[in-house]
């Protein structure tokens, strides 16, 4: 696969995401805004200023990390192999499309805690692919409200980062399909069908594999295996 051709979906990818990444830096400059008339109102009365100041200090940091994970995530690059923790990409993915993933209802469930290792390979193509499954798994469930589950382990095979939802699952024999490129169910102008063959692009170029399968009763699981040579243990 090209690699412009990744790079246009990451932009078209994280363009969708702009509009709910500006609801949230909304949010947070509203308490900016409240607690500092607040401070104007009652600058006499120290106690009420450091609360409001500490309120204003915790927005502003909120705004700061949505806008450099968003920067760094969508900036179009040549891949780079380093060293990177799955956790920290997960958790920073789930931070700057936290609207989208939930605008329908959805409900998507993050581990408590994670595997102690980094992963070989390009984290922001990683973070791609993943959020591609998450988009995937979470438009599969929009009609009912559903829940996304995000699973990750690690054992002496490798790295295994799943991503299930319980929606209608994929028709019997189009389990290779929905990885052709421009292969979409979806009628809407951004739905590209380039989310899931990105997806499995990337994960192979770091010796990894990407696998959707129906899940027993009702749903579909995604799930990305990457092999031990690609891991580096934490002590």
């Amino acid at each position: 696969m090209d690699r412009k051709v990744i790079e246009a979906y990451r932009l078209s990818l994280f363009g969708r995401m702009a509009m709910g990444l500006s609801h949230e830096v909304d949010n947070h400059l509203s308490i900016v805004i409240g607690f500092s008339e607040i401070i104007q109102i009652t600058a006499s009365n120290p106690e009420k200023v450091r609360d409001s100041a500490g309120k204003i200090l915790m927005a502003g940091e909120k705004i700061a990390a949505l806008i450099k994970q968003y920067s760094h995530y969508v900036r179009p690059h040549a891949p780079e192999r380093e060293f990177f923790s799955a956790e920290q990409a997960i958790q920073e993915i789930l931070l700057i499309a936290r609207y989208d993933l939930g605008r329908h209802g959805n409900v998507v469930e993050a581990p408590v805690s994670y595997p102690q290792g980094l992963i070989l390979g390009d984290q922001r193509d990683f973070a791609l692919a993943f959020l591609a499954l998450l988009f995937n798994a979470v438009e599969a469930t929009m009609d009912k409200s559903g829940t996304v589950l995000i699973g990750v382990s690690l054992n002496d095979s490798g790295w295994e980062i799943s991503v299930t939802d319980n929606g209608a699952g994929i028709p019997a024999g189009m389990e290779e399909t929905v990885f052709e490129e421009g292969f979409t169910s979806h009628s809407e102008s951004f739905h590209s069908g380039m989310g899931l063959p990105v997806a499995r692009h990337v994960i192979s170029e770091v010796g990894g594999t990407l696998r959707l399968e129906n899940v027993l009763g009702k749903g579909c699981v995604a799930t990305i295996r990457l092999p031990a040579s690609y891991v580096k243990q934490v002590v």
